[in-house]
């Protein structure tokens, strides 16, 4: 038992994989703070979308920063580079 969790854990990527709902939705708005902290305030499918949205938010929230971003998530088709030897 304790050999199969140690595998499990040993192929289990280094960034999480993005949710399913979240690879659909790559658009995001994320907030900036000023302690260099962002968040992610909403997710899209279209970028339209989120520039109508980030429009609003800016009317609403004048003093805070946000931008769109384009989050691609991570790859799954690359090589694991844990236990190569180069």
């Amino acid at each position: 038992m304790q050999t199969l969790a140690r595998s499990q854990q040993q192929r289990s990527p280094l960034f999480p994989m993005p949710s399913y709902r979240d690879s659909l939705h790559p658009w995001c708005i994320v907030r900036s703070f000023p302690n260099a902290h962002t968040l992610v305030v909403a997710r899209f499918r279209r970028r339209n979308d989120a520039e109508a949205q980030l429009r609003a938010l800016q009317r609403l929230i004048p003093v805070a920063t946000f931008c769109i971003v384009f989050d691609a998530g991570q790859r799954s088709d690359q090589p694991e580079t844990e236990g190569e030897d180069s």
